[in-house]
Formats: C-alpha cells, sequence, structure tokens
C-alpha cells in the first residue's frame, strides 16, 4: 500500500513542476490575459502547496497561510486587471 505522505509529496513535486510551464505563460504569454492567467495560476498552486505542506506536517498554521494567500492572490489579481483595463 502507498503511503499518504508518498503521496502528496509526489503530487507537490508535480504542482512544482507545472508552476514553471504557467511561469512560461506568465513570462512569454502572448496577450495580456494570458499573463494574468498565469500569474492567477501560480497562485492557485502555491496555495494547494501550503495546504499539502499543512496535511504533510500536520500543522493547522499552514491552512490559516493558505487562506491568507489565496486572499492575497485573489486581491492582486483583481488589481492587475483594473490596472490593464485602465492601460487599454
Amino acid at each position: 500500500m502507498i503511503e499518504f505522505s508518498l503521496v502528496l509529496k509526489f503530487a507537490m513535486m508535480i504542482l512544482s513542476i507545472t508552476i514553471f510551464f504557467c511561469l512560461y505563460r506568465a513570462l512569454i504569454g502572448p496577450t495580456i490575459p494570458d499573463r494574468i492567467i498565469g500569474i492567477n495560476l501560480i497562485g492557485t498552486k502555491n496555495t494547494v502547496m501550503i495546504v499539502f505542506a499543512g496535511v504533510l506536517f500536520n500543522e493547522n498554521g499552514f491552512f490559516d497561510i493558505a487562506l491568507l494567500y489565496a486572499m492575497l492572490a485573489f486581491i492582486t489579481n483583481i488589481a492587475l486587471v483594473k490596472y490593464m483595463e485602465t492601460e487599454k
């Protein structure tokens, strides 16, 4: 039987790899909406990785940090969209 912690570590590794693809999209993206989506995906994947780390280490503080990080990423995304909207 596969241990749950091994599955979490594997999932975190896969998320780390896919963050680089999102970073590529955020830096090289042909349009502004592509870049915004790439940045939003990076924030979402980081939040999921923080939650996985909280489960892996059995620490409840990680969940509070993940919630704050998700709210900060959302507010930053809204501010970025508003800024890009005024640039047109």
